[in-house]
């Protein structure tokens, strides 16, 4: 369980970060740690205490919910999951007329390559 926990959390912090056009430095900075905590934090090595857990939350302005969720699928590599949470992540910072004009892509894409 703890093992999921530091991989998952490396990968969605590293997500978020990366999605908010910051350095591991900036959002050091923002969370008052040095710049090691979240390297070694993304690289998935420890598990971050939950002050800095609440921190990270309040500078992407999502919910502890969702930084801790825990749907791992264990048949993905780490890349995968990666690459997945990246594409999250950026849904998420689109304005509601170009994720309409994305999901009508996604669908014409989903119709022809099942």
């Amino acid at each position: 369980m703890k093992e999921n926990i530091r991989k998952l959390l490396s990968i969605k912090v590293k997500a978020l970060r990366e999605s908010a056009g910051l350095t591991q430095e900036a959002l050091a900075a923002k969370c008052n740690v040095s710049w090691r905590t979240i390297s070694n934090l993304e690289r998935g090595l420890v598990v971050p205490d939950l002050a800095l857990v609440v921190e990270i939350a309040k500078i992407f302005d999502i919910t502890l919910d969702d930084l801790l969720s825990l749907q791992l699928s264990h048949n993905k590599s780490k890349t995968r999951l990666e690459r997945e949470q990246f594409a999250i992540e950026k849904l998420r910072n689109l304005n509601d007329k170009t994720l309409d004009f994305i999901l009508d892509e996604l669908i014409l894409l989903f119709k022809y390559f099942k």
